[in-house]
């Protein structure tokens, strides 16, 4: 008897994939549990000879994979799901262990992963628009391109890298996934799985150092990146891919506004802004990280949310009713600290939070816990107004007039998501026409979905990510004229 899928995939010895097989390496790296600072497991440093085998494996696959048809695509897509769903709960566990987020959470990135590929699964194939003009035929088609690679992120591992394979093969292309190292398990697991339903050399994975990123971007057989980080790396992305003219979609930090119209309801809207603000430890790139809430409400409004928010669960990913776990790294958790520091040494006033650098949930120095604060109306040109500090801490400012709100709203170089309340509704769509970000919320927290174009603007990125844009992201445009007669 053939042995079990589950008997097959080992959830303790990670590799990369190179034209489906397993490949290992003399040096090696590994990421840590935040919840313990202990590390994980050894995961292998990828060499440039691997780059240039997995580029040469992804071509060739390419060659073969941009002559299927769309429905034979997404038939593979289908079972790669199903493949997938064999280990959901292993892929729960490893996601909890390399990012520290409490299990719910963990268990509902996965979900996430089923309902993405759901979407992609029921997709019809875009098509380009066609003339049909009295002296000749004009055909506009999307075609794919090529040898994608995918530079993931570590705050949502897996949805995001898995975000990225998806519309890549099913546009045609091959893709090459590179996890971040703080976080290279669940997606070197993901793509090890996706081999059971695509051919050799479509879909693989290397991780590795800091050499390892722009060896993929320079290199000239690939064509395309797509990019989820940082803004001061995303830019060095972009240069370097000039060099060969890439095709690139970045997905870059935010410092993403919130807006509480006067008639909102508290009671009901300061739960949501609480989510908005520290779902994920606040390690979210569309978080809510400026609420504006009007000056007739806002004390009663500071004084909700602060109790929502120290009502919320700090600790390790399989306490019960934990809601918000540790910062995923060290790095990370430093720079935390950091608008802690500031903040304190500014003199500002903290609603919630802020007695010590970090304001560590544990205190027995393990694990990079912190507990959420609230800053209450602190300057324009603060740190912590001007800066994204991608942890658990916010501030809440005071507005008086609403087009004020909007435009300190928009005074920022970054332009990812925003949210607005109230009760409104014509004031909550003008509200939201005016705010300069790739998305906006109203009345409901950020929550992105594979139906929805996912972008920046402003220094927040290029390009488009979900929604039948993004897998057009992943293709070159050709016309074909034809003259009649």
């Amino acid at each position: 008897m053939a042995p079990s899928r589950l008997e097959t995939i080992s959830f303790t010895t990670f590799y990369n994939i190179v034209n489906a097989e397993p490949r290992y390496a003399k040096t090696e790296y590994h990421g840590v549990d935040p919840t313990t600072g202990d590390p994980n497991w050894d995961v292998p440093v990828a060499t440039a000879i691997d780059v240039e085998d997995a580029v040469a494996a992804a071509n060739k696959a390419f060659e073969q994979w941009k002559t299927t048809t769309w429905g034979y695509r997404t038939e593979r897509i289908a079972r790669f799901k199903d493949a997938l769903e064999a280990y959901k709960e292993e892929m729960t566990d490893l996601l909890a262990k390399e990012t520290g987020k409490p299990r719910q959470f963990a268990a509902a990135e996965v979900d996430n992963c089923f309902k993405f590929m759901d979407w992609h699964i029921g997709l019809k194939e875009p098509k380009g628009e066609t003339y049909d003009l009295p002296e000749k035929y004009v055909v506009n088609k999307f075609v794919p391109l090529g040898v994608a690679a995918a530079i993931c992120p570590w705050n949502f591992p897996l949805l995001l890298s898995l975000g990225k394979v998806l519309p890549a093969v099913q546009m045609g292309n091959a893709v090459i996934v590179k996890p971040s190292p703080f976080t290279p398990y669940t997606a070197l697991k993901m793509v090890e799985i996706a081999n059971q339903a695509f051919p050799p050399g479509l879909v693989q994975a290397l991780g590795g150092d800091d050499k390892l990123g722009p060896m993929l971007v320079e290199h000239p057989d690939i064509h395309k990146i797509s990019f989820t980080g940082s803004t001061a790396t995303g830019k060095k992305v972009m240069a370097a891919a000039a060099k060969t003219v890439k095709r690139v979609t970045l997905e870059m930090g935010g410092n993403d506004a919130c807006i509480v119209l006067p008639d909102a309801d508290i009671a009901k809207v300061a739960p949501l802004v609480a989510m908005g603000a520290f779902f994920n430890t606040a390690q979210v790139c569309i978080a809510s990280k400026r609420i504006y809430v009007h000056s007739s409400m806002y004390e009663p409004f500071l004084a909700a949310l602060t109790a929502v928010t120290r009502s919320l669960k700090v600790g390790s990913s399989n306490d019960e009713g934990v809601m918000l776990g540790p910062v995923q790294n060290v790095m990370q958790y430093d720079k935390v600290k950091s608008f802690f520091r500031d903040a304190q040494e500014q003199g500002y006033k903290f609603a919630l939070g802020g007695s010590g650098d970090g304001d560590s949930s544990k205190g027995k120095g393990k694990g990079y816990f912190i507990n959420p604060a609230i800053i209450d109306n602190p300057p324009d040109d603060s740190y912590i107004v001007r800066e994204e500090p991608f942890g658990p801490i916010v501030p809440v400012q005071k507005y008086e007039d609403l087009d004020d709100a909007v435009r300190r709203a928009n005074d920022t170089k970054q332009g990812l998501g925003a949210t607005v309340f109230g009760k409104d509704e014509q004031l909550l769509q003008d509200v939201a026409e005016r705010l300069e970000a790739g998305s906006v919320w109203v009345n409901t927290f950020p929550d992105p979905g594979p139906e929805a174009q996912f972008g920046g603007v402003k220094e927040s990125g290029i390009g488009t990510e979900f929604g039948t844009m993004g897998v057009l992201a992943y293709a070159n445009v050709k016309s074909i004229t034809t003259v009649k007669g």
